[in-house]
């Protein structure tokens, strides 16, 4: 499934890299470095998928699972950080994240997270129908 997807992340290098991964999948990936430019996004059209950094300069991530529940949205949301905690996995998954991913991200990782993701949309699943398949972060990098 190729999907629109909107990646959000302050750091300039990751914008780069993932949107080239992306779409070099057939993806078409719109990218936001900020919170309220990915509100922006958001507001010009829809997305199948989101790939959000937790930690932006102007908000947080989480904070864009908030606008999705908000807005009422079918749209999957992945989060993303450098920076894990307790506090913002349960929070990530309670918002109903579908993947949890540590940076420094593989593109395989990556890669594989996305594709899970748009399976289940595809195949109608819903958040909740894999509870356990989220339980631990697939995509990083322990070198």
């Amino acid at each position: 499934m190729k999907a629109n997807i909107l990646l959000i992340d302050d750091e300039e290098s990751i914008r780069f890299s993932f949107h080239r991964f992306l779409a070099a999948e057939g993806h078409n990936v719109i990218t936001a470095e900020s919170y309220f430019e990915a509100l922006a996004r958001m507001d010009e059209m829809e997305f199948d998928l989101i790939l959000a950094d937790i930690i932006l300069h102007d908000g947080w991530g989480i904070d864009i699972l908030q606008e999705v529940m908000r807005r009422n949205l079918k749209t999957r949301v992945i989060i993303m950080t450098a920076y894990p905690t307790t506090e913002t996995i349960n929070a990530g998954f309670r918002m109903k994240a579908i993947d949890y991913l540590i940076k420094p991200l593989r593109q395989e990782g990556l890669l594989y997270s996305v594709d899970k993701a748009l399976q289940q949309m595809e195949r109608g699943e819903n958040e909740d129908s894999d509870p356990l398949g989220k339980a631990y972060p697939v995509a990083y990098d322990d070198s």
